[in-house]
């Protein structure tokens, strides 16, 4: 094999590495983005409703509790944040 060869195949190998690469990083991205959308998703009005109902109509209460429980779970569903502090009212509530 000539050096000339040698070294074309080896930009070739290069460059479809590299294509190889970025075509794996922007799927990841729609991946995260995808995920993401999902995560944030809709609540059910009557886990929704409940939440509020139990707290009181305190929404100030809701979003704090919200807030814990995202940074507590992250990558959680929106659905799941609004069951936790469901359940963690009537627990304490003692429902």
């Amino acid at each position: 094999m000539s050096i000339g060869l040698t070294v074309l195949l080896a930009i070739v190998g290069v460059v479809l590495l590299y294509c190889a690469l970025e075509h794996f990083s922007k799927k990841s991205r729609a991946d995260q983005i995808f995920e993401e959308w999902q995560r944030k998703g809709t609540v059910d009005p009557d886990t929704r409703r409940r939440a509020i109902v139990i707290a009181g109509h305190d929404m100030g209460r809701i979003e704090r509790l919200l807030d814990s429980a995202r940074r507590s779970n992250p990558d959680r569903s929106e659905q799941w944040y609004w069951e936790k502090i469901l359940y963690d009212m009537e627990r304490d509530r003692g429902v």
